[in-house]
C-alpha cells in the first residue's frame, strides 16, 4: 500500500548509528535512497558515540536502531524491509503488524510506549488477542497489556469490541473476552457475561461463572 493510497503525508526517520557499526552504513544509504524516492518526509542520523545521553535516554544498547513514525525498530533491517515499514507507519494493518513483531521478541515496553502516543491502538491490542495464530509470546504480551490498562479511560472506548468478542466462534477469544471484561471492575458487565453461562465451551462456562464473581466482589 502506498503512501497516495493511504492518503498520508511519508514519516519521519531518525537512526541512531555508530562508526564501528558495519550494518549501519548499508542501512542509511538504503534509507537515503528511499528519501530521494519520496518515501520518507524528514530523515534524521545520529553517530551514538558522540550522543551517549541521548541513547540512554531511549534505552537504546546497540546500533542500528530507528524510529520510523511510531515505530522504533532495532537491528539491520533491508532496503525492503524499511519500505514495508514506512507504508505501514500510518495504516492499522501496519501497527498490528509491529505490535505482533515487538511482543513476539518479549519486548512488552515497546508497546507501551506506542500506546502513550497513540492509545487508540488499543483496538489493536484486542485484534491480536482474537487472532488464533499468535504466538505464545504475543499473547502473554497481550495479556500483559490488557491487564496495566483494563481500567484506563482508554480502555472504556474499545469495550465495544471487547463485548463483540463474547460472542466469536472461537471459545477461547470468548473466554478471554469474559476475562478482560472482568478486569475493568466495572459490574455492569456482568449481564453481558451471564449469556455466556449456557454456552457449549465448559471452559468458557467457568471463565464466564469466575468473571461474573470477581466483578461481585468489586
Amino acid at each position: 500500500m502506498t503512501n497516495a493510497a493511504k492518503n498520508t503525508a511519508p514519516a519521519d526517520v531518525f537512526m541512531l548509528m555508530g562508526t564501528q557499526c558495519a550494518f549501519c552504513g548499508p542501512m542509511m544509504q538504503a534509507l537515503t535512497e528511499l528519501m530521494k524516492a519520496g518515501q520518507i518526509n524528514r530523515l534524521e542520523i545520529v553517530n551514538i558515540e558522540h550522543n551517549l545521553d541521548l541513547a540512554a535516554e531511549l534505552g537504546v544498547r546497540s546500533v542500528p536502531w530507528l524510529r520510523i513514525g511510531p515505530f522504533e525498530l532495532a537491528g539491520s533491517r533491508s532496503k525492503q524491509e524499511l519500505s514495508e515499514w514506512l507504508d505501514r507507519a500510518a495504516s492499522d494493518e501496519g501497527i498490528r503488524a509491529y505490535m505482533e513483531e515487538v511482543l513476539s521478541e518479549g519486548n512488552i515496553e515497546a508497546v507501551r510506549k506506542l500506546l502513550k502516543k497513540q492509545p487508540e491502538a488499543l483496538k489493536n491490542v484486542l485484534e491480536l488477542m482474537a487472532d488464533g495464530d499468535a504466538k505464545i509470546n504475543v499473547r502473554l504480551g497481550v495479556g500483559v497489556i490488557i491487564e496495566e490498562m483494563a481500567q484506563s479511560e482508554a480502555f472504556k472506548k474499545v469495550i465495544p469490541q471487547l463485548l463483540e468478542y463474547l460472542h466469536h466462534e472461537d471459545p477461547r477469544v470468548r473466554s478471554d473476552a469474559c476475562h478482560n471484561l472482568s478486569l475493568t471492575g466495572d459490574p455492569a458487565y456482568i449481564p453481558a457475561i451471564e449469556k455466556l453461562l449456557d454456552d457449549e465451551s465448559a471452559e468458557v462456562r467457568e471463565i464466564a461463572q469466575d468473571s461474573i464473581d470477581s466483578l461481585k466482589q468489586a
